[in-house]
């Protein structure tokens, strides 16, 4: 995708939003992902629809649309399918939901054709499929009548439904909510989707796809590289309470009001270093030293891109991994010294690098080191390319 380097110009008129929502429920049976020890268990009957959410932005000539897809993680393959299939008159980011109970996203990742036991293959059927459905949400929001923002609120309250799952995080508990008077607007929390256990075999979009049944609207993974959900209660006591927290924070009166509203979008490239298995990767998957890179190269992208929507004092910074939560405040204070008032990081869009982190957490080693494929830098590369996007959205130059 091409990176957008010079300065911007802001289209003018006014910004609007128009919406759709897609089944993206397939017609057969396929392994769910996100959890090796299922063992590529194929879903069962009776779980819940899953669902693609367009929220469609206009301004002038620019169209943006930026989907909430409920599945794992965002394959390049499929960012590049669904662009391709809507075609250059709108610019498509897709953000995964990171729910652990829809089919393998690695089913649609053109380069995973070695069998990992536990991981979906690549099958080209399900990517066209897959691309189709979210292409043809974004083609019926193209078709709404649109709905005017004059001003967006911004609503935040501090919700104790997340937890650090690494030594020395410390998760962001705000929850977020933007809208505008006539538009219910989208929510954004950082804790990974992973409510339901590896026993469930049914489709379901876990405590965010819960949460934006009852909202009726997206909700967005902040940066969640090292945060996970609450573990008291059950599962259903658990559920119940993000919902809630989605839907008392919708109703909170106060909140930041910005009005007009300068609307522009940049995209700037990662420079990613090489991919390259984390030392302890061979031991934690049970696999030959010599075949790791090999592996590894199935899984990470070689490229990848930080995309900025600002929206007057507001901007959504979305990364294509899974940032920690300290790399998600140093990109909002970053933002802030720049201007901005709001920054909010969504992870899991456009892409997956894997994991995120600190050079002094890369080296502790885990589960989330494993899955970090672009060596002890890459956050300090992610960093640097938010910095670029961010610069070049708060320059963007008036329209004619």
């Amino acid at each position: 995708m091409t990176s957008w380097l010079a300065a911007l110009a802001l289209p003018m008129g006014p910004v609007t939003v128009r919406l759709a929502s897609v089944d993206l429920t397939p017609p057969e049976a396929l392994p769910l992902g996100g959890l090796t020890e299922r063992r590529s268990a194929l879903f069962e009957p009776g779980g819940i629809p899953l669902l693609a959410r367009t929220l469609l932005f206009q301004r002038g000539t620019t169209r943006i649309a930026l989907v909430s897809v409920e599945t794992l993680t965002i394959p390049e393959s499929l960012q590049r399918e669904v662009q391709s299939r809507v075609g250059s008159g709108i610019t498509v980011w897709l953000a995964a939901s990171h729910t652990h109970s829809a089919p393998d996203s690695q089913l649609l990742n053109e380069r995973m054709t070695l069998a990992i036991p536990g991981i979906a293959t690549f099958r080209r059927r399900w990517l066209e499929w897959t691309s189709e459905r979210i292409a043809q949400g974004v083609r019926g929001a193209a078709a709404q009548s649109p709905i005017t923002i004059a001003a967006l609120s911004v609503r935040r309250r501090e919700v104790d439904l997340n937890r650090g799952r690494r030594r020395g995080a410390l998760p962001d508990r705000d929850l977020v909510w933007v809208s505008a008077p006539a538009w219910r607007g989208f929510g954004v929390y950082a804790a990974h989707p992973t409510v339901l256990p590896a026993a469930w075999r049914k489709l379901d979009g876990d405590w965010i796809g819960r949460a934006m049944a009852v909202a009726r609207a997206p909700i967005f993974v902040g940066s969640i590289g090292d945060v996970g959900p609450i573990t008291d209660g059950t599962v259903e006591e658990r559920m119940g309470l993000y919902a809630e927290a989605f839907a008392e924070t919708m109703q909170v009166r106060s909140g930041r009001v910005e009005s007009p509203l300068p609307f522009a979008i940049a995209q700037a490239p990662i420079s990613l270093d090489p991919v390259q298995p984390h030392p302890t990767f061979s031991r934690g998957f049970g696999i030959p030293d010599a075949l790791a890179p090999s592996v590894v190269a199935k899984f990470a992208p070689t490229t990848g891109e930080i995309v900025v929507l600002r929206f007057g004092k507001l901007a959504l910074v979305g990364v294509p991994g899974e940032p920690t939560a300290a790399l998600g405040r140093r990109i909002a204070l970053l933002g802030r010294g720049l201007g901005f008032e709001e920054v909010l990081v969504l992870s899991h869009v456009g892409g997956w690098i894997g994991y995120i982190l600190e050079p002094e957490d890369y080296d502790r080693g885990g589960y989330e080191s494993q899955l970090a494929f672009h060596g002890r830098y890459a956050s300090e590369r992610v960093f640097d390319a938010a910095r670029r996007a961010l610069v070049q959205v708060r320059d963007a130059k008036p329209g004619r």
